[in-house]
């Protein structure tokens, strides 16, 4: 620790002694033994918090236009070729095309059915063409539609779903959430997976480290020489089987993506190699957030909490938005041969998904931003009451803490986190609204447009890069100093520039970690999962109702379930480590213990009015 006159000089060089300093009297984290608990705190950017419940209310107008003129059995359910709902109104459930004669099946005349037939003993009336048929073989799919046994005609219906976008996002997202059993027992092995990965965390960090960097190298150049081989040796593409199921389709594509890989994990091996030293410097960083998991067991709750909410939130928002969406009319008669969307929409309709889409992220970047503020308030505890301490007597209070941490958030700091995630809103939508102008320019043939557009969406993403990092370090000065979101933002800011080597050594294996951790939780989940539809009878039977027909598509949704399970906890460690770096930060530029002794007439009593 520095002496007297060094802390002397630090209130000098912040310009603590001149009278109109901005800084003066918001400096309460930066006296000698201050914790956050002790700060005096005030609210802060209250002026968000009636813009945000003014937003909610126009987000409330969305929902109720939704439920007007869209319904939820528009996300289960297909209409006929005569604009009625299947399962509405008398309709049965599933959906089924009628066979046209000497050509296959008749896909512009679908009708619905009570049942799916499951043989040929039927007798179908088509309405379409006004004759009774005989059945053909089907099984239920996704509750609904009757799916063909026979390979013939099963092409025929998938090859409609590929070529009209809205059908085959509606089946696949329906048939994916059918059956729920296996997006359960996904989640809950990647909760498993995740929770281990930082448990080792905080017991091995240092071995990690280089763990993680040798899986980083060894991990994609292994990937790469197995597509290598496989584009090398056909033959080895078995259904069912790793390479079957992780194979492109297309050999040259195979050979491309391996090579791709191999570069890949070399770049990474060089970097290694070259930063090493910095890597080193990084440890110390690393091991005090580890240090901080282990001290404080009960930071290792706030992930299932975070994501628990997050979940409750974020699966109504995708109800909502997705019945917005089919909020349109449908029409007198429905071909679904055309690859138009079914339902017509207006372009209020259009207006209320994209304000929709905007309040929506908000919401979700406001409890990533209570989650962030819980964690690095806990984490600056840790840091000035019990660093260093090996008796497990104070973990205790961890709990305590969190619980100090959400009121505060809530009650003192909400404006100010609302304010930093409207700001990472506002990058976050405007890059997937670009991400979306690509997508539509790369269809239209315009590379110049196409090309435009790509870099205007890296400079997007970058910017959205630069402004979560600060505002990350923006929400740790908040915790500390009760300062107001820009305040907060300068002060951080300030803080650790005379650290950047050190702040961006911590931050690179911060997010190696975190690359790391969710490469492996998702890999793990996906591996898995797929071990036990390839060995289960219930999902490996075709007669069961839990059959998986397509183990590559569910292997696919497992690996994405597990990366969205992991992020909570890949951001757990991310904060503290953060948090960490800011109060190292802190502690070299500490202020004479003086300051702050005195809240009556001293420096922070004269602008609190005690």
């Amino acid at each position: 620790m520095w002496g007297q006159s060094q802390e002397d000089q630090n209130a000098r060089d912040w310009g603590l002694y001149q009278e109109g300093s901005r800084l003066l009297g918001k400096m309460q984290g930066y006296v000698q033994g201050h914790t956050p608990l002790e700060t005096d705190r005030t609210c802060t950017d209250c002026l968000f918090i009636p813009l945000f419940v003014a937003a909610l209310f126009g987000f409330g107008l969305c929902i109720s236009e939704a439920m007007e003129k869209g319904s939820f059995q528009r996300l289960t359910a297909l209409p006929d070729f005569e604009g009625n709902l299947c399962g509405t109104y008398g309709q049965g459930q599933y959906l089924y095309f009628c066979r046209e004669q000497g050509i296959g099946l008749d896909l512009q005349h679908q009708i619905c059915l009570e049942s799916c037939p499951a043989d040929s003993s039927s007798q179908i009336f088509c309405r379409g063409t006004g004759s009774t048929q005989m059945s053909y073989p089907t099984h239920p799919l996704a509750g609904m539609i009757c799916m063909p046994s026979t390979a013939e005609f099963s092409s025929e219906v998938k090859q409609l779903f590929n070529n009209n976008p809205f059908v085959k996002t509606l089946f696949d997202a329906t048939e994916i959430t059918y059956d729920w059993e296996q997006l359960v027992v996904a989640a809950v092995i990647a909760s498993v997976y995740s929770y281990l990965y930082i448990f080792s965390i905080s017991m091995c960090a240092n071995c990690l480290v280089w763990l993680c960097l040798l899986a980083l190298v060894t991990v994609p150049t292994l990937l790469g020489l197995l597509y290598i081989y496989m584009s090398a040796s056909p033959e080895i593409i078995v259904p069912d089987t790793i390479p079957g199921t992780i194979t492109t389709g297309d050999t040259q594509n195979d050979l491309s993506f391996g090579l791709a890989l191999c570069g890949i994990g070399i770049l990474l091996a060089c970097v290694a190699v070259c930063k090493a030293q910095t890597i080193k410097l990084a440890l110390t960083s690393i091991e005090e957030a580890a240090d901080c998991i282990r001290q404080m067991p009960m930071l290792s709750i706030q992930p299932w909490v975070s994501g628990l909410v997050t979940l409750l939130v974020f699966i109504p928002g995708v109800l909502g938005f997705l019945m917005l969406n089919m909020a349109g009319d449908l029409p007198k008669q429905v071909d679904l041969t055309s690859g138009r969307p079914v339902y017509t929409g207006d372009p209020w309709v259009a207006v209320s998904l994209i304000y929709y889409l905007v309040i929506w992220v908000w919401i979700m970047e406001l409890l990533h931003a209570i989650s962030q503020f819980v964690v690095m308030f806990t984490a600056q505890v840790w840091y000035f009451r019990m660093k260093g301490r090996d008796a497990s007597f104070w973990s205790q209070f961890s709990g305590y803490d969190m619980l100090y941490g959400y009121l505060y958030a809530i009650t003192y700091h909400l404006g100010s986190l609302l304010y930093g995630s409207f700001l990472c809103t506002l990058f976050r939508v405007a890059r997937m609204l670009a991400a979306m102008l690509v997508r539509a320019s790369e269809d239209t043939g315009n590379p110049v447009a196409a090309c435009f557009l790509k870099c205007f969406t890296c400079c997007l993403a970058c910017a959205e890069k630069l402004v979560r990092f600060v505002t990350s370090l923006a929400y740790c000065d908040v915790a500390m100093n009760s300062t107001s979101y820009c305040e907060g933002a300068e002060h951080a800011v300030t803080l650790v520039q005379r650290h950047g080597g050190a702040l961006v050594a911590v931050e690179g294996l911060a997010m190696i970690f975190s690359f790391v951790g969710i490469g492996v939780v998702s890999t793990a989940t996906a591996a898995t999962c797929w071990m036990m539809t390839n060995s289960f009878d219930r999902y490996n039977n075709p007669m069961s109702d839990h059959y998986v027909p397509d183990k590559q598509m569910v292997t696919f949704l497992h690996a994405v379930i597990g990366f969205a399970i992991a992020i909570p906890f890949m951001h757990l460690f991310d904060s503290i480590c953060d948090a960490v770096v800011y109060c190292n930060a802190a502690v070299s530029f500490q202020l004479p213990t003086s300051w702050g002794s005195s809240k009556g007439g001293g420096l922070f009593g004269m602008f609190s009015g005690h």
